[in-house]
């Protein structure tokens, strides 16, 4: 497992990263919290650097994939564990079966175990419309990649996020580019997105009805914003974008319910990518639950 500690040699902080996400992507926000803080950020298996597993890509293997990887690095007795996107499924997971170890748990625009709601309540055009599906994407990119497209992909994924929402460093840049032409990380997020919908793995997951009454802060993005951008790069016309997103919003919510100590907190200015656009969010999130 390909991981990095920014700050203290003595975990506090995890970070379980979006689909198909690389830790340089994260770096910039790591080391601000590393100033204060020993962050964790790690490539799940199959992902980027680290090798594979032969286990199933389900949440709840990933979760404990994650305690593995913690007991062998120093860590104090409460961590705090941060959780973006489709991380944000695995981040809450990995707290409701070991919640002996959490001190509180953010999640930035995470996925729920609700996510088939827009394939159920949605028809099949609207759901190819509303760009919810991920794993065509990485299906598309290891075909070009087979097909020895290399260069033709990391020029038009330049363009895409995470780039659109921040300026990388060289070095940065490359190895993000670098793992969207890695067939096995393209493989493994099609495989992750796959068990993330599979009804079977989510009953397994620890239910809302039995999770542990853990501090929660839902950071979900700007309506308004994401509005726009469904209308801009999906082509969609307002009252569709906006039935997309209030879905969107509603699913996300059910994390509200999962603790009595749960909270909820709009970005102002950012869509999905708010660890790059309004980091401050984060940085007052964990001050919030180490305070």
């Amino acid at each position: 497992m390909h991981y990095k500690i920014f700050g203290s040699k003595i975990v506090d902080i995890v970070i379980e990263m979006g689909l198909g996400a690389c830790i340089a992507e994260w770096e910039t926000l790591a080391r601000e919290l590393g100033e204060d803080h020993g962050v964790l950020v790690y490539e799940r298996a199959g992902i980027n650097h680290s090798g594979k597993s032969d286990k199933e890509r389900t949440p709840t293997n990933i979760a404990k994939e994650l305690m593995n990887l913690l007991d062998e690095i120093p860590h104090d007795e409460k961590l705090v564990i941060i959780g973006h996107s489709q991380g944000g499924l695995y981040a809450s997971e990995f707290c409701g079966i070991y919640p002996e170890i959490v001190k509180g748990l953010i999640l930035l625009d995470p996925l729920s175990t609700e996510d088939n709601r827009f394939k159920k309540e949605l028809t099949a055009k609207e759901f190819k419309r509303s760009g919810v599906d991920k794993s065509k994407n990485f299906k598309v990119l290891e075909t070009l990649t087979r097909l020895g497209m290399k260069g033709f992909v990391k020029r038009v994924m330049c363009q895409a996020p995470p780039f659109y929402y921040a300026d990388f460093s060289e070095k940065q840049k490359e190895d993000i580019l670098n793992s969207l032409v890695n067939t096995t990380h393209l493989r493994t997020c099609r495989e992750e997105y796959r068990l993330a919908h599979d009804d079977a793995a989510l009953k397994n997951m620890v239910s809302k009805e039995n999770y542990p009454d853990i501090p929660i802060i839902l950071v979900t993005h700007s309506s308004e914003e994401a509005i726009k951008e469904n209308m801009e790069f999906g082509r969609n016309i307002r009252p569709f974008a906006t039935r997309i997103e209030q879905l969107w919003q509603e699913i996300m919510k059910e994390y509200l319910g999962y603790s009595k100590r749960a909270i909820w907190i709009q970005a102002k200015k950012s869509t999905h990518y708010m660890h790059l656009t309004e980091p401050e969010i984060i940085m007052e999130s964990v001050k919030n639950i180490c305070s």
